[in-house]
């Protein structure tokens, strides 16, 4: 995800390539901090700011901006009429943003309540979970995954609010040269006991092959009970003419930018693809759903786009 107007350059691999290595995302420029991460941090930073009520509470989001973005979200004005006004193509796919973000971590805290003590952020961008999970969090072992300058960058932002948290691994990682197994054998990670995965504002700039390797990798790799929430693009002709009409317009937006959409899955074919190998469907989340879930009763338009669901999946027991 991209913003109009940024000044960093080139996207992060926020994804990740199966043990067939198959690339995972578009080839970044390594020396560059991510594109996609800083538009997310964007999303989530002018929601905290300047929407209410809020769909997902993330106090450290305008932490992680930089450059004139700060200046931006800081001042109700350029928020305004940058985000609001002359960006207004981004509000709904802000809306996703949020509403991916509230439903992951809903389903990670469930599998932290039944005992899951690892989570695995698959290109973790500007995330801010490590940031904001307090105690009841301190026995989770948390694994940052992204290339490494990208992290020296979250790094850098992060040392501002007074470090990590000591459960937090960052492991640096070339996605598309290494499978998610090998970057993890790198850490302190324990492939016997049950994950919990992200995998966030990804799969969309993936070929369908790279999407499928990838979630095949997870489940060959993972132990059972381990889950996975992420979110993806459904084809043109299954929406309407209005959503198809704003699905487009943001198409071009995100390829005038470097950054195309490449895949897109109808949710039942995809669930029919996966069941196969090894992974079960707990829900494919529609716009509707999470905008009944989490925008109900607004009064400002604020919605997520029509043109993304969330899935959740989980590995099951092996024979």
């Amino acid at each position: 995800m991209m913003t109009n107007a940024s000044k960093v350059p080139a996207p992060s691999a926020a994804g990740m390539e199966a043990g067939t290595h198959q690339p995972a995302v578009a080839r970044p420029v390594a020396s560059r901090a991510s594109r996609m991460a800083l538009g997310a941090a964007i999303a989530r930073a002018t929601h905290q700011r300047h929407d209410w009520p809020r769909v997902f509470d993330d106090p450290y989001a305008f932490d992680m901006l930089y450059g004139h973005w700060r200046w931006v979200v800081a001042s109700r004005f350029l928020d305004w009429l940058v985000l609001r006004k002359a960006l207004k193509i981004m509000r709904p796919v802000y809306g996703q943003v949020v509403a991916r973000s509230r439903f992951s971590e809903d389903a990670l805290h469930a599998a932290i309540a039944r005992g899951v003590r690892q989570y695995v952020i698959v290109g973790a961008g500007l995330d801010t979970f490590a940031l904001r999970a307090g105690p009841a969090a301190a026995a989770l072992r948390i694994f940052e995954l992204d290339h490494a300058a990208s992290q020296a960058m979250k790094r850098r932002l992060v040392a501002r609010v007074g470090g990590a948290p000591s459960n937090v691994e960052y492991v640096a990682a070339d996605l598309e040269r290494e499978s998610l197994s090998a970057v993890l054998a790198r850490s302190g990670f324990d492939p016997a006991k049950p994950a919990f995965y992200s995998w966030l504002g990804t799969t969309y700039y993936l070929s369908e092959p790279a999407v499928l390797s990838t979630l095949q990798s997870i489940a060959a790799n993972a132990a059972a009970g381990s889950e996975v929430v992420f979110d993806f693009c459904v084809p043109d002709a299954s929406l309407g003419g209005r959503d198809r009409e704003e699905l487009a317009a943001l198409k071009r937006f995100v390829a005038r930018r470097g950054e195309p959409f490449v895949s897109s899955f109808l949710p039942a074919q995809l669930a029919a693809k996966v069941l196969p190998e090894g992974l079960e469907v707990i829900e494919n989340a529609s716009p509707d759903r999470l905008e009944q879930r989490y925008f109900s009763g607004r009064t400002d338009g604020f919605r997520p786009s029509r043109f993304a669901w969330v899935a959740h999946m989980r590995v099951r027991q092996r024979d």
